[in-house]
């Protein structure tokens, strides 16, 4: 089940529909006023917001707002809690994209059955990742397609961990998803130097960043740092100790794997025009290969001119 964010300042209302919620078998993060519902949602990255319209440091209207122009988000379902039912209301919020609208007080059937419909609706729709829901390979090309046709400088960034596989198949696939939803957020939040930035997850653990040329290297550069930083939590005290994992290749041969780090090639537009999104797959593939050579968290950026 995916993870729902609650925010609202009445501390009984958002405990009561967390429990609801939970009882039905979805993981849920609150938060307690506006500002604390957007550091939350950049923090956990849920798949879908129930937001308060009445809340101190930011209404629910204009948390919306807010994370609306971040494009990781733009997809996601929110819905607004209110007592406030008037047209003039609701016309507002549907400019804003809200999805759904709950009166208080809102049958606990009625919460669970909302959030369900929503849910699916936005991952049918969007192709959805299920693990990270980040956009998939459909919104990614769109994204990009959409930089070429504007004819603006960009970048595209292709994230690719290295040594997942054998990770994975080390310490289970709980262990896997946790990885992958870590990568997640380090690349949503090293992507937001770039307000208009696109994150995406093409499957499995390939990642996708469309951002400005100006903004990409250091966003490449924060990736590979977080990176760094972070992968020896994943293992054992054993394997940290060593700095290495034992296990089996493909072949089923016992071999030494180096800790998990990131592959990551940038394609840019500012020495050679990009025609079409094959073409940036393309290229973006060949220079993760090269920077997937490294033994550590790397990146490679396209140099050449034609």
């Amino acid at each position: 089940m995916a993870k729902v964010l609650i925010a609202d300042d009445n501390n009984a209302i958002r405990s009561l529909v967390s429990e609801i919620l939970q009882g039905a078998g979805f993981d849920t993060v609150t938060a307690v006023d506006g500002k604390d519902a957007v550091e939350k949602i950049y923090k956990e990255n849920p798949g879908l917001c129930i937001l308060d319209y009445e809340m101190p440091n930011k209404n629910g209207f204009e948390v919306v707002r807010e994370i609306r122009n971040r494009t990781a988000y733009v997809n996601m379902p929110i819905i607004i809690f209110t007592a406030d039912t008037s047209r003039d209301s609701k016309l507002k919020g549907l400019n804003l994209d809200i999805d759904d609208y709950l009166n208080k007080p809102a049958d606990p059937d009625e919460i669970i059955a909302r959030v369900k419909l929503l849910l699916r609706r936005s991952q049918q729709g969007l192709a959805a990742n299920p693990l990270t829901h980040l956009p998939g390979t459909p919104s990614i090309q769109a994204a990009v397609e959409a930089r070429i046709t504007a004819d603006e400088k960009f970048a595209v960034l292709y994230c690719d961990l290295n040594n997942f596989k054998s990770y994975n198949d080390k310490y289970g696939f709980d262990a896997g998803d946790k990885v992958l939803k870590k990568t997640a957020e380090i690349i949503i939040a090293a992507a937001h130097r770039d307000l208009n930035s696109f994150v995406g997850h093409i499957g499995g653990d390939d990642f996708i960043v469309v951002c400005s040329y100006e903004s990409s290297e250091e966003i490449a550069k924060e990736i590979t740092q977080r990176i760094k930083e972070i992968s020896s939590s994943f293992y054992s005290e054993e394997d940290r100790g060593r700095g290495y994992m034992v296990s089996n290749d493909r072949k089923g041969n016992e071999q030494k794997f180096p800790l998990l780090s990131i592959g990551i090639g940038v394609v840019h537009n500012t020495k050679r025009p990009l025609t079409s999104f094959a073409m940036v797959s393309n290229i973006g593939t060949e220079l993760k290969e090269l920077a997937k050579r490294h033994d550590e968290s790397y990146y490679v950026f396209d140099r050449r001119e034609n």
